[in-house]
């Protein structure tokens, strides 16, 4: 058996008997692990108010030799020692709903027990800036870590050419031009082979420049207009294309579109 000491978000805490309770962890050397807290839920535990969602801090815990016969079991939490709780998300409704989809989006996309140090990276960062950004720019900060977590997964969508000829896309198009998304086939779709896939919907061409950009790896210097119209366009392409890859619809989305109508 070995100790290890790792960076880690808290993604669950499900209540286990009266003293001890089951923690999800996203750390960023060992992927998602799920560790036994002992002692979480009685009084005066070390533990105490710590473990729940939205708090980054430095686990320590117990890794044991696996064999094929305990390869579900629990590990043992040793320590945690959280190091930021983001506040400022928990003191906006707007920033909670975002934060707490970041954490349900890294509760889907995290695999365990293998490292993913870039999404590891991407959610901290965004999650710093949802607590203390400008209310202005929240929702392009939650789209750009949308895309980047999906990169590092290794699924996101193409918005550069169609997808099924390779035809360019809608860059140099003119204000109100609308190009084709199919979130089945993976993304911008030519007007001529719209019909390979059934669910693809018409978006403005403004919309797949603004998830071009936020997705990049290089933030330009001009500020990037995002009023409310757009966000929801680019809401609309990214919950449709995020509900196909995962295979179902994740229970935030909605929430962050409600606060943005």
């Amino acid at each position: 058996m070995t100790i290890l000491k790792t960076d880690a978000l808290t993604l669950r805490a499900i209540d286990y008997s009266e003293t001890s309770q089951i923690v999800w962890f996203f750390t960023r050397d060992h992927g998602r692990v799920h560790l036994m807290a002992k002692g979480a839920r009685r009084a005066r535990s070390p533990f105490e108010g710590a473990l729940e969602p939205l708090v980054r801090g430095e686990i320590l815990f117990y890794r044991k030799r696996r064999t094929a016969k305990d390869e579900d079991s629990l590990e043992i939490l040793k320590e945690f020692d959280p190091r930021d709780a983001f506040p400022g998300i928990r003191r906006d409704l707007a920033r909670l709903y975002r934060g707490t989809y970041v954490i349900e989006l890294l509760r889907e996309l995290s695999i365990p027990d293998e490292p993913m140090p870039e999404l590891f990276d991407a959610a901290c960062l965004a999650l710093d800036r949802l607590a203390r950004g400008e209310k202005r720019v929240l929702d392009a900060v939650l789209v750009a870590f949308e895309l980047r977590a999906l990169r590092a997964s290794g699924f996101e969508p193409s918005l550069g050419r169609c997808v099924e000829c390779d035809a360019p896309g809608p860059e140099g198009r003119g204000p109100g031009a609308l190009a084709w998304f199919g979130p089945i086939a993976g993304g911008l779709l030519c007007s001529e082979h719209k019909g390979a896939d059934s669910r693809a919907f018409q978006v403005p061409c403004e919309a797949l420049r603004a998830l071009a950009v936020l997705g990049s790896d290089e933030r330009p210097r001009a500020r990037l207009a995002f009023g409310s119209e757009l966000v929801r366009e680019v809401r609309r392409v990214l919950d449709a294309f995020i509900a196909h890859g995962l295979g179902k619809e994740l229970k935030l989305p909605r929430y962050v579109a409600q606060d943005d109508a």
